[in-house]
């Protein structure tokens, strides 16, 4: 190619950031990564993360770890260091080795039994859970008296290449194999329920279809275009006048103006809208579909809704895109009217005028979302700390007593108001999950939780077959159907379900009551007890908690039990799809992220019958000794002991460790 002064065949491209010129396209796309935070490439031995494949390249020629990269010590049975110094097993050594004799290990504890798990297969697991051979979408707990608590772990310890979402059987419900996924990894797609990837592709074809089938007729034609415009106004401001220590870095320009606008296109804002509904809206499903519209919706709503559609996209370049606007999306969300009104919500019915103030909670929630799991170090601590503090502070501002449902059931259909139901239930569902996101910041990052059970007076959520509803009237029948007046359990308080778990002898009423809540509720329940356990890790004398921690662990196993032997796809308010044939079109109504909430109460009972044990272990030791000669220099958490963490490698370890612990007997 002919580069020289005058010629007009030199082939040139351009940044449309900085304006920096390369004449090879692959130099430019390695360059515009510099515009992002993304760090897709990762080092496999010591976990470092790269924009750029070179340098990575360059890295593994120094990396300390290289004696375990590259697949040298697979083939070797040397151990890391973290390993050696801890007496585990190391994920490095021969993998084939350790599956075959991790496999072995259980088989000989449980005394010959076979648990028909495929190790190799477990490899690769689709990413959506299947119906159990039995018919049940949710399977039931299996006995876990009869097995050692190291038969439950040995799994996840023994092969460091769990990585896939694990599908929702029976056998996967032995181990904390998603949870140890979950603490491994980064990324919407890696760490939740987002479909396979044949599914997430059949939603991109589908759209590309309809499409191809409806034409554009061009932005001025277009009703979402206001949004477009709305959305680049607020991007704009918050470019332009920054707050002191802002995390925009952007400057404008006509160049950035026209990247914005492509990327809050009318055609994109319905892309990504289809995208969050379809892959991501069943692991937090907190927006009312059915009565949701685009052009009624705020903007700010509608902007973080695209961001997250973008990023779990099957399209690469729309999740590169979508993280140039996580800050500008962030701090427009944060510094909106709505978020920051002291507007409370009364106990009156007219609940649907307040609508855009739940809808400035739903986008602050999805912020803390994308930059808790996509964002950069730096945006983590950032949300963790601060952002997501003013969500629950501005949450209880607006009234959580607030959100109460009526006896719908007592009312004539004529009466019967679908709008107040339906945001009544949108507050009532991004309420839990604040109140979830708390609880596994404290699980997760070892974060003192910032909300209590206690002051979660909200009504349980409502069936899915009743938010999902279609229609006033189809929904309307679903509550008679599911929520009759004569339940004693419609309309409980999520804090006194929590209370009735705490019971030491629960009634069959009382455990059908609560199976009959669901798995979103249940899923609650569960993480509350951690919250109780985070108290007892923490408190100096905290043995009056146990009692009320244990009978929780044991009722919330029972309840579960019942929930799912009574459990019928697709004829269930709870589970309302066939989920071994979903379509594209069905599939925002599958159950997403809280089908897994038995490994929450799994590492619940672990964490809780180990820590008993070194309690009294400890207490033992320390008998003959004053109360003034007992060391002090410990850590106060004898479990996890560094606080506020960004990366959850601490409480991963943890997972890992428990392969070693046994309960005698």
């Amino acid at each position: 190619m002919d580069c020289s002064p005058g010629s007009t065949d030199c082939t040139t491209y351009q940044c449309r950031i900085c304006s920096r010129q390369y004449k090879r396209k692959e130099h430019l796309q390695r360059h515009i990564a510099s515009h992002t935070a993304s760090r897709p490439h990762r080092c496999s031995t010591c976990d470092s993360t790269f924009q750029r494949t070179d340098v990575l390249r360059r890295h593994l020629r120094t990396c300390s770890a290289r004696g375990l990269g590259q697949g040298s010590s697979l083939s070797k049975k040397r151990s890391c260091d973290r390993c050696t110094s801890q007496d585990a097993v190391c994920c490095y050594t021969s993998k084939s080795s350790n599956q075959n004799s991790a496999a072995t290990s259980i088989g000989d504890d449980l005394g010959g039994i076979d648990l028909g798990l495929d190790f190799a297969g477990l490899l690769d697991q689709p990413a959506t859970p299947a119906v159990s051979g039995s018919g049940s979408f949710f399977p039931d707990l299996i006995d876990y008296s009869s097995l050692s608590w190291q038969d439950f772990l040995t799994m996840t310890a023994g092969s460091e290449t769990l990585r896939t979402p694990p599908v929702l059987d029976t056998d996967s419900l032995r181990s904390l194999r998603f949870l140890d996924k979950f603490t491994s990894n980064t990324g919407f797609v890696a760490s939740f329920d987002c479909g396979t990837a044949s599914q997430r592709q059949q939603v991109l074809s589908d759209i590309q279809f309809n499409n191809a089938y409806n034409p554009s007729t061009g932005w001025t034609c277009d009703p979402l275009s206001m949004k477009t415009h709305q959305i680049l106004l607020l991007v704009k401001e918050v470019v332009m006048i920054k707050p002191r220590n802002s995390a925009v870095t952007l400057d404008w320009s006509p160049v950035l103006e026209q990247m914005c606008l492509q990327f809050f296109s009318p055609a994109n804002l319905r892309k990504f809208l289809q995208f969050y509904w379809s892959i991501w809206h069943p692991n937090v499903n907190f927006v009312h579909r059915p009565s949701f519209e685009p052009l009624d919706a705020k903007p700010s709503v509608l902007a973080t809704m695209a961001l997250i559609g973008a990023c779990v996209s099957p399209v690469p370049s729309d999740n590169e895109n979508a993280r140039m606007w996580f800050n500008c999306v962030e701090e427009l969300v944060f510094i909106d009217e709505d978020f920051n009104s002291d507007v409370v919500i009364s106990s009156s019915t007219a609940i649907a005028k307040y609508r855009h103030k739940i809808q400035a909670l739903q986008a602050a929630y999805m912020v803390c979302l994308y930059q808790t799991w996509e964002g950069d170090d730096a945006s983590k601590r950032r949300v963790r700390r601060n952002r997501f503090a003013t969500l629950v502070s501005t949450a209880r501002d607006v009234g959580i007593p607030m959100a109460r449902h009526t006896q719908y059931s007592w009312l004539p259909i004529y009466e019967f108001n679908w709008m107040e139901f339906a945001v009544r239930e949108e507050l009532v569902r991004v309420l839990t999950w604040i109140f979830l996101l708390d609880t596994a910041f404290t699980i997760f990052n070892n974060l003192p939780p910032r909300m209590v059970i206690k002051e979660m007076k909200i009504s349980t959520a409502a069936p899915e077959a009743c938010f999902q509803a279609l229609s006033g009237d189809e929904c309307f029948e679903q509550i008679q159907s599911f929520l009759p007046q004569e339940s004693p359990y419609w309309n409980v308080s999520l804090c006194s379900a929590f209370q009735t778990l705490c019971r030491d002898n629960l009634a069959i009423s009382a455990r059908n009551g609560l199976a009959s809540l669901g798995p979103l509720n249940l899923f609650a329940l569960a993480s509350a007890v951690h919250s109780l356990i985070f108290q007892y890790r923490n408190s100096l004398d905290s043995l009056q908690l146990l009692p009320p921690i244990h009978n929780a662990l044991n009722n919330w196993k029972s309840v579960w039990q019942q929930f799912t032997a009574s459990l019928v796809p697709g004829m269930s308010p709870h589970v309302t799809v066939d989920h071994d044939n979903l379509q594209s079109q069905t599939m925002w109504k599958r159950v997403g992220f809280c089908s897994y909430c038995p490994e929450y109460w799994l590492l619940a009972k672990l964490m809780t019958d180990m820590l008993t044990t070194r309690n009294t272990i400890e207490d033992a030791s320390q008998g003959d000794q004053s109360e003034l000669e007992r060391p002090e220099d410990g850590p106060l958490d004898s479990i996890l002991n560094k606080y506020d963490q960004t990366s959850m490698r601490q409480v991963n370890d943890l997972i890992l460790s428990l392969s070693d612990f046994r309960i005698a007997g």
